[in-house]
């Protein structure tokens, strides 16, 4: 049997073991914290309906985060559609960029050059029908690149392959010269229904449809068909030497803009050029003679005025 310790009188009575009674205190203490917090979160929702309009206007929140997004993907998408494709060149501003120039042969073509500077007319694909209006190029060698030379009406031409498109005495044209010269300076003259180009000798260049025959890969028949040759000999511009020129639109809307600001100037720009302060209506005389392009004669005008006005009295 087990041996008690000894006890003597006088001694502490021995605690009794409380840790069943302190885990039952802390669970209950646990327990009753966990309902008050419930109550006093159901109160508080019932009476300022925090939680509602918390979750309410996060979920607003989200919805106009999701529109502001789509909007702006949606804008972004029409932006870049606007900027998307080819349109005819209208002005010489708008040649710039890549561009084609397409004829309107029986199927559409459009001037192209090989990797040796062999020039060809190449046949459209992308195009609706026979309307050279929607017509947009599909192979690199119908590409070409245009420098303008500054101060002129010029325009160089280079291909893919970084040579110059090239016209020389007898009309024959090439792309094998890597430098620009009086031959590969063409000028394009706008006429009512597209562009001829002309060379420094004055001559424009030609597409020709011609007939030809031959034997077919099959053997024993004759097959007829057209091919178009280019030259540049024409001495005038009829229907054979007006091509349609096609540039990426993103280039022209680019002009347009950069024109739009340069019409703007401003009633501070206005005075340094007159060399005076001008009042009102002199500013509105000023800014519609530019417009019209005789804003040198309208400053001459107000400066001579000014001398009237000095010495008048």
């Amino acid at each position: 049997m087990p041996v008690k310790p000894l006890q003597f009188k006088g001694d502490k009575k021995p605690l009794k073991s409380t840790k069943r009674k302190r885990a039952e205190d802390d669970e209950r203490a646990n327990t009753t914290i966990a309902a008050t917090a419930a109550s006093l979160s159901a109160s508080t929702a019932e009476k300022f309906g925090a939680s509602t309009s918390t979750s309410s206007g996060g979920k607003e929140g989200e919805v106009s985060k999701d529109k502001g997004k789509e909007k702006e993907r949606r804008v972004v998408s029409e932006d870049v559609d606007a900027d998307d494709g080819w349109v005819n060149s209208d002005s010489l501003d708008d040649i710039r960029g890549p561009v084609i120039f397409a004829f309107a042969s029986s199927p559409p073509t459009c001037l192209a050059c090989d990797a040796n500077g062999k020039v060809f007319a190449s046949v459209l694909r992308d195009v609706d029908g026979e309307d050279l209006a929607t017509a947009e190029p599909h192979d690199v060698r119908q590409v070409w690149t245009p420098t303008r030379v500054p101060s002129s009406t010029k325009f160089a031409f280079k291909g893919h392959h970084g040579r110059y498109l090239a016209c020389d005495k007898i009309g024959v044209l090439s792309a094998t010269r890597d430098a620009m010269g009086p031959e590969e300076e063409f000028i394009p003259v706008k006429t009512e229904t597209g562009w001829g180009l002309q060379d420094f000798r004055e001559r424009f260049l030609r597409a020709e449809e011609k007939s030809v025959s031959g034997n077919s890969k099959g053997g024993g028949g004759v097959g007829v068909g057209a091919v178009v040759e280019v030259r540049g000999d024409a001495e005038s511009i009829g229907f054979g030497e007006t091509w349609v020129i096609r540039g990426q639109r993103r280039f022209k809307t680019k002009v347009r803009k950069e024109g739009a600001r340069e019409e703007r100037i401003s009633r501070r720009e206005l005075e340094t050029l007159a060399g005076q302060q001008l009042d009102d209506e002199q500013v509105r005389i000023l800014k519609k003679a530019r417009r019209e392009g005789a804003l040198q004669s309208a400053l001459l005008d107000i400066r001579q005025k000014k001398k009237r006005d000095k010495f008048a009295w």
